[in-house]
């Protein structure tokens, strides 16, 4: 039944293309045409049967109907393996890195640049497609609502400078903008607001995570030039301490305004990841984690107003489930049929044969053992599978 409605489909679509020809050319042949008195007095001289009835046949109203179908099919098809799939595929994979990417920029006045930043975010697909950007020296306070500051498809995460601690009116404050395709599952941890420090520590649970990271902990930083380094860098050291004791399963990526301070004083684990000049002849914008080859940095142009170039950083890093191959491992099944089964064997042996064999003890022993273990290879079933190094302890068979 398949095969002659496949063959009907096949020949309709021809057929309705010839009757649509032939349409066209008798009504060029036979023009019809009307002077401008019959086309306003049409409505008075209607005749009555202008709307004669039809009788159609419905083996052609079939084969107009199949040859549409397999048109539409076609069409669709083909819209949808190069067009619709493709997006998909696009929008899935966008986001799908091991690390996030991020920008990073010293903006000195972040209310002056938002429109700048607007049109940045519609028209550059690096910051459209950004996981986070990250900007110190915001000069934000409470006066200034979040409203004003809203870039689409972002969520804001600041952390204002209070005149009350630090004894300054200006400057300083930090920020995030979260990607919402990225991630929308984000928490403040903690805020620092010191004269001489300034930080934002925040959680984020993106929708794509390797199974080796449970979280990402975005850090940032502003340490305001001509402090006390070594101070400063201690009571940072301990607040990325305590985070650590309490997420040590999540990865912590410290970015910020450092000036002259180098974190790997305190804390040689960690990594700078920014390797050209942010200022002049000067690196004073780091990047910080503990992961090897994480992020690979590329500099922009500043913005508008702007002593700080702007720094992409882009991640470079590959989960271990790509890096590293998969350790085959077997073990054996020990059931209760298994076991009376290597019992019966057992019973079933004459263990005096390897006695009459041989009289030294040690040579007995190493006899007897292999003997063991091959009635053990031959009763007991075996069972192979794949340990990944991602894999956590509590990742068992059962949840998998």
């Amino acid at each position: 039944m398949m095969a002659p409605q496949m063959a009907a489909s096949v020949w309709s679509a021809p057929i309705v293309l010839l009757f649509l020809f032939v349409c066209l050319v008798f009504s060029n042949l036979f023009p019809v045409s009307f002077t401008r008195d019959e086309l306003l007095n049409i409505r008075q001289h209607i005749p009555a049967n202008l709307f004669p009835d039809f009788e159609y046949s419905d083996v052609l109203l079939d084969i107009l109907v199949g040859g549409m179908a397999v048109l539409f099919k076609c069409t669709m098809r083909r819209r949808r393996g190069k067009r619709a799939g493709a997006l998909v595929r696009l929008r899935r994979r966008r986001f799908r890195t091991a690390l996030p990417s991020i920008h990073l920029a010293n903006l000195c006045s972040l209310p002056n640049k938002t429109d700048e930043l607007h049109l940045l975010t519609c028209t550059n697909k690096d910051f459209s497609n950004s996981a986070a950007m990250c900007f110190t020296e915001t000069w934000l306070s409470e006066a200034i609502p979040d409203s004003a500051l809203h870039l689409p498809g972002f969520q804001l995460f600041k952390a204002d400078r209070i005149a009350e601690l630090t004894g300054k009116t200006r400057g300083g404050g930090t920020c995030f903008y979260i990607n919402e395709s990225w991630c929308t599952d984000v928490t403040t941890l903690k805020k620092m607001c010191c004269p001489n420090l300034e930080a934002l520590f925040i959680n984020c649970k993106p929708f794509y995570s390797p199974r080796e990271f449970s979280s990402f902990i975005l850090v940032t930083v502003y340490i305001a030039p001509n402090v006390c380094l070594n101070a400063v860098l201690q009571q940072l050291t301990v607040q990325i301490t305590d985070t650590e004791q309490q997420y040590p399963d999540s990865v912590i990526i410290i970015l910020g305004d450092f000036n002259k301070a180098n974190l790997t004083r305190e804390l040689p684990k960690y990594k700078q990841y920014i390797t050209y000049p942010t200022r002049d002849r000067n690196i004073l914008d780091h990047c910080y984690t503990t992961i090897k080859d994480a992020y690979r940095s590329v500099p922009r142009a500043d913005l508008v107003l702007s002593d700080h170039c702007l720094v992409h950083l882009l991640p470079t890093y590959r989960q271990k489930l790509k890096s590293t191959k998969p350790v085959v491992r077997t073990e054996k099944r020990w059931t209760s049929e298994a076991e009376r089964e290597l019992q019966a064997c057992f019973d079933c042996t004459d263990w005096s044969v390897f006695e009459a064999a041989d009289t030294n003890l040690y040579k007995l022993t190493d006899t007897v053992t292999s003997y063991i273990s091959f009635c053990e290879d031959m009763c007991i079933p075996t069972r192979t599978y794949l340990i990944f190094n991602n894999d956590k302890p509590w990742f068992t068979a059962e949840l998998r």
